[in-house]
């Protein structure tokens, strides 16, 4: 993922116009990916994890009320110019979590529940959510769609997401076994094509304004990304949630699904509105495994591998 995304950047700013043909497809692509992702979450894992309503207060107060409203503090300050680009950080922040957010959570031994079912609702409140707190912050400066963005958000991510998830509790969670795993690199081709073919739609636009403005704009979009971390961690702290918890809803906190942000800002904003968010999509997983290490030490997985793998010594000792 560090890998892929800065790359499908680079192609899409490459190809620019010669890929706009492709652009009817990023909504059916999204969906698949949302579908794809959805299957690992059960009606049944869900309902447990509702059971704990502080983990989900502390989960929605970091997301759609403490890291929106920072993103437009902190971008009002240094780009209050430029409203658009203030547009783009809280696009950015208000946007659902991220799928992959429970891949990371799973690396840190997190609460595998609570991280799909957090995914499942923020996803399913976006249609709601994410206008809104974008037309609250940023009403001043930008008309926004809502109604249009609402209904672009209901296709590409929370219909795909119920069909899953009644996918996987029907078949008994047969399908996330037997199907979920043969859709991972159809995924990753998916996440890629969605990269170029949107940012080949602002390419031009892109490369003929490109200034060192520019630079500003992705240090913040860096900033911001690395700072969910140790926020969410640290609401979860001060709520004496348990570890593995407080990791899943930092991750989920944390990670983003820019991808829907790009398609949105393409969709309904000015250019430079994907300003913030295409950096976002450039430093996000990078930012990610680096906190993770920062906030949570090793790969908990590799850990288990060294603890579980015995060395030659010992076992030609149990041998004799």
């Amino acid at each position: 993922m560090p890998i892929l995304t800065p790359t499908g950047v680079i192609v899409g700013l490459l190809l620019g116009s010669r890929v706009a043909w492709m652009k009817p497809s990023v909504t059916w692509l999204f969906a698949f990916l949302t579908f794809s992702g959805a299957l690992g979450i059960s009606s049944s894992s869900f309902l447990q994890v509702i059971k704990k309503p502080k983990n989900l207060m502390v989960f929605f107060l970091g997301t759609n009320i403490i890291m929106p409203i920072i993103a437009w503090a902190l971008a009002s300050l240094l780009f209050g110019s430029s409203p658009d680009v203030v547009t783009g950080y809280v696009l950015l922040l208000s946007i659902p979590t991220a799928v992959s957010g429970y891949i990371w959570s799973a690396i840190y031994n997190g609460n595998g529940a609570l991280s799909l079912t957090l995914i499942l609702l923020s996803t399913l409140l976006a249609p709601i959510l994410t206008p809104h707190t974008v037309s609250l912050l940023t009403q001043s400066s930008v008309t926004i769609q809502t109604t249009s963005m609402m209904l672009s958000l209901l296709k590409m991510v929370v219909i795909p997401s119920f069909l899953g998830v009644m996918l996987n509790t029907l078949t008994k969670g047969k399908v996330t076994v037997k199907l979920a795993p043969s859709l991972k690199p159809f995924s990753k081709i998916a996440l890629f094509f969605v990269i170029i073919i949107n940012i080949s739609q602002i390419a031009e636009r892109l490369i003929d304004n490109a200034t060192w403005t520019y630079l500003p704009i992705a240090l913040l979009s860096a900033v911001l990304t690395a700072s969910g971390y140790p926020i969410a961690y640290s609401l979860g702290k001060l709520a004496k949630i348990p570890i593995a918890e407080n990791k899943s809803i930092t991750f989920a906190t944390s990670m983003r699904n820019i991808s829907a942000a790009l398609v949105l800002s393409i969709e309904f904003f000015p250019a430079e509105t994907a300003l913030p968010v295409i950096f976002g999509i450039v430093f996000q997983q990078t930012v990610c495994a680096f906190m993770g290490h920062f906030l949570f030490g090793e790969k908990q997985i590799f850990q288990k591998n060294i603890r579980s793998k015995p060395c030659k010594q010992s076992q030609t000792a149990k041998n004799q």
